[in-house]
């Protein structure tokens, strides 16, 4: 939820923006809860943070708590130099990792396979030829409808452009081709595209190989797709998102890399190669933040258990843990006072018998008291295998009065961060 919107009347110096975050904060007296920020990666925004640190807020220490959004999407993977359209304009920005930099890439045979790199290049532009004809060419676009109506093809009979500051306008374009699809290539005549009067340059011409390759990169695509339309319907992404849209595309493309269930060509396996590696890169730099490590111990779906199952060095889930405790212990663990027991001193004579000793092993069995430890103990809660939704579930413990020994405003202040 917003706090404020603050008109910024002069230069955006990492200065002026810290006094004026200071500004709002305080108005709100939310100073003593600040335990992070999320920002780009402008060099301002650093400033930023170190000038925060002067503040002495609480609990914010400075750098360890600044993420840092990088704000990728999956169709940042390069297919070896496609390029979308921003209003006509072909930009080329510097790709994060070149092939030289990905270990075990697929040879490529350009007998065998259904398409190679070589032939990315000529099919990718062919699709932003169709939309660009249809936007620029109001006849066209009507005989291009008339032929979808003719054919059956599903609404909208269009083709949208693929803007490369538009979340997934690559795959929206992709899903118009596969859609309208007969219209373009009726009885395999391909009829619009080799209209004299409406139709497209010989060079643009789409063939089955062209379609083949929008069908297997829709299926890539299909689960980025998925993740930034939630993220937009819930306005912003948290860190509990963060957590398994990372788990769930690192399954995704290791499972297209290895063939599960699919037989892509080595061009497709190794743009997912390199999306892997840059996911892996993103994934390591979320270490730099203690948030992180926290949310994922407050996860029902993760915790310790998962740490240890999925084999994940000692060393993070000992500074997982560690983070945890000092945050819980610090500023959320219940202050309980101690009464002076009326209660007469017992011996302390050792228990050797038999039932005694059975006592204290049973007694070492127990569950403790810590409610941080009984956590960790507990079981993963899954959802048909898969993670669940953690802020809703603890929002339904908060429903239902399970406090958890103060676990759940630790868990809910963690998880409703922005990711």
């Amino acid at each position: 939820m917003p706090l404020d919107f603050v008109w910024l009347a002069r230069s955006h110096t990492g200065e002026y923006l810290a006094e004026t975050l200071r500004l709002v904060v305080e108005k709100f007296d939310v100073q003593d809860k600040i335990c992070g920020i999320v920002t780009d990666n402008a060099s301002n925004n650093m400033t930023m943070v170190a000038e925060m640190k002067k503040f002495k807020w609480a609990r914010f220490k400075g750098d360890s708590q600044y993420d840092k959004d990088h704000s990728d999407t999956g169709e940042e993977a390069d297919l070896d130099g496609y390029e979308s359209e921003d209003d006509g304009i072909a930009e080329i920005s510097d790709t994060e990792l070149s092939t030289e930099d990905i270990k075990d890439l697929s040879d490529e045979d350009e007998e065998k396979d259904s398409y190679t790199s070589l032939s990315c290049k000529q099919s990718l532009p062919k699709f932003r030829a169709v939309a660009r004809k249809l936007r620029k060419s109001p006849n066209s676009k009507a005989h291009f409808v008339e032929l979808c109506i003719e054919t059956e093809c599903s609404k909208p009979h269009n083709i949208m452009r693929d803007v490369r500051t538009r979340w997934n306008s690559t795959f929206t374009q992709l899903e118009g081709i596969i859609r309208c699809e007969k219209a373009i290539s009726m009885h395999g005549s391909f009829i619009w595209q080799k209209d004299k009067k409406y139709g497209l340059a010989r060079r643009h011409h789409i063939n089955k190989i062209d379609i083949k390759l929008a069908q297997d990169l829709l299926s890539i695509l299909q689960l980025f797709y998925e993740q930034t339309l939630q993220v937009s319907t819930l306005g912003s992404a948290r860190l509990t998102h963060i957590i398994v849209f990372i788990d769930e595309i690192t399954e995704h493309l290791s499972s297209a890399i290895k063939g599960d269930g699919n037989n892509y060509p080595p061009v497709i396996r190794n743009a997912c190669r390199i999306g892997l590696q840059l996911t892996n890169k993103y994934y390591t730099l979320t270490d730099c933040s203690p948030l992180y490590r926290i949310a994922m111990v407050l996860h029902p779906s993760f915790k310790e258990k998962y740490f240890q199952i999925a084999g994940w060095e000692t060393e993070w889930i000992t500074e997982a843990l560690r983070l945890t405790r000092e945050m819980f212990d610090t500023f959320y663990k219940p202050h309980i006072e101690v009464l002076p027991s009326s209660q007469p001193a017992r011996s302390t004579k050792p228990k050797t018998g038999n039932i005694a000793q059975l006592a204290l092993a049973a007694q070492s069995g127990l569950s403790s008291n810590d409610p941080l430890d009984n956590w960790l103990a507990s079981g993963l809660i899954l959802d048909d295998g898969s993670p669940i939704n953690a802020l809703k579930w603890w929002i339904q413990q908060k429903r239902a009065g399970n406090t958890h020994g103060g676990l759940l405003q630790m868990a809910l202040d963690v998880l409703s961060c922005p990711g």
